[in-house]
């Protein structure tokens, strides 16, 4: 099994709350398309400390692919396209990251 997990930082001017219903609304249903994905989950960093701080990154996506080839495939279909051009509507680009990695689940 391989996943993508992507790290990102809310774009200015948005606040959390509308960076997390936009992620998980709007931006999700555009990713939800994209063939060859197995699981997609999103991570929001909540502000658990309630003071309002900024953190380092508001949220992480995992996605998940059966196979590398389908991960290769899914990254060439039309559909992705539809998510990529979203992406400057929530993440602010310059924290965004990905990185490709093979999981190994020690626990479930």
């Amino acid at each position: 099994m391989y996943k993508m997990i992507f790290g990102a930082k809310r774009r200015p001017g948005m606040s959390r709350d509308d960076f997390g219903r936009y992620w998980t609304t709007v931006h999700a249903e555009k990713a939800k398309k994209v063939p060859g994905i197995r699981r997609y989950v999103i991570n929001l960093a909540p502000d658990l400390s309630g003071s309002g701080a900024e953190q380092a990154y508001d949220g992480f996506a995992e996605v998940w692919f059966e196979s590398e080839q389908a991960m290769r495939d899914s990254a060439r279909s039309p559909e992705i396209r539809s998510v990529l051009d979203d992406e400057p509507n929530l993440f602010d680009l310059s924290t965004r990251f990905s990185v490709i990695v093979r999981e190994h689940v020690m626990v479930g």
